[in-house]
């Protein structure tokens, strides 16, 4: 028995090179957290992320509904994950839908000042514990005008997150890009099954229907999650030796 033990034992730190497999962690909003069965079709990117990892490589979802970079700290949510951190680890971070809101004290964070300031905390936190940040665009909303054309909705938030990671020199994933050609690609009405959109009696959960232009799919989640995967991928970041190959 001490001898399978052994034998056991060796051959994981042969297969992980002697060293214990990075964690990732995720920060952000309702557009990332994980869903119970009963919410279903509705899905967090973050959530659908799990299905793209190597075995034994760990996704701890930290992100929750209604959360801007702001209450993501003032709750200590942002603590938990920094003290949860080891070195080699990797931090996917992704807000704006609740920092647009100005009517919103405890989540509004302006654009080219809290918010900035609230993403550079997080970088230089996080490198901190020497573990690598890798910032994210947040994904788009569904919204078209009545004539069929496509209209953004996050202001400057995107273009800050795209200063921030050049001049912090950190990666950066854009899913507003993404996101908003995905939406001009599919259409108006084809659009819809990316999204929370169902109709009554469809799924238990909703009886009465929902049209949510907000909360994606299990269709639109596992679609963004594929793309942080290729994304990682083709700029060769480090973080996608966590991730199984992708056609």
């Amino acid at each position: 028995m001490k001898r399978l033990l052994l034998i056991a034992a060796c051959a994981a730190t042969f297969l992980l090179g002697g060293a214990e497999l990075p964690t990732i962690y995720l920060a952000g909003d309702s557009t990332v957290c994980d869903y119970p069965a009963e919410r279903a079709p509705m899905t967090g990117w973050g959530q659908a992320l799990k299905d793209f990892c190597k075995p034994g490589v760990t996704v701890v979802n930290l992100a929750a509904g209604g959360r801007s970079t702001k209450s993501f700290q003032t709750e200590g949510r942002w603590k938990k994950l920094v003290d949860s951190l080891k070195s080699g680890d990797y931090v996917f971070i992704q807000f704006g839908h609740n920092d647009q809101k100005k009517n919103v004290p405890k989540l509004y964070a302006a654009a080219d000042t809290d918010y900035r300031a609230n993403l550079e905390k997080f970088i230089a936190d996080v490198r901190a514990k020497k573990a690598t940040p890798i910032l994210c665009t947040p994904v788009s909303r569904r919204h078209f005008s009545s004539n069929g054309e496509f209209r953004p909705s996050l202001g400057r938030y995107p273009e800050v997150v795209r200063k921030t990671a050049r001049a912090q020199h950190v990666a950066l994933i854009d899913l507003t890009d993404f996101t908003e050609k995905l939406f001009r690609a599919a259409g108006p009405e084809d659009s819809q099954k990316y999204l929370t959109i169902v109709a009554p009696g469809e799924y238990p959960g909703y009886p009465k229907g929902t049209k949510d232009n907000t909360h994606y799919s299990r269709l639109g989640a596992t679609t963004i999650a594929r793309e942080v995967v290729r994304s990682a991928r083709e700029q060769r970041l480090p973080v996608s030796e966590c991730f199984v190959n992708i056609k």
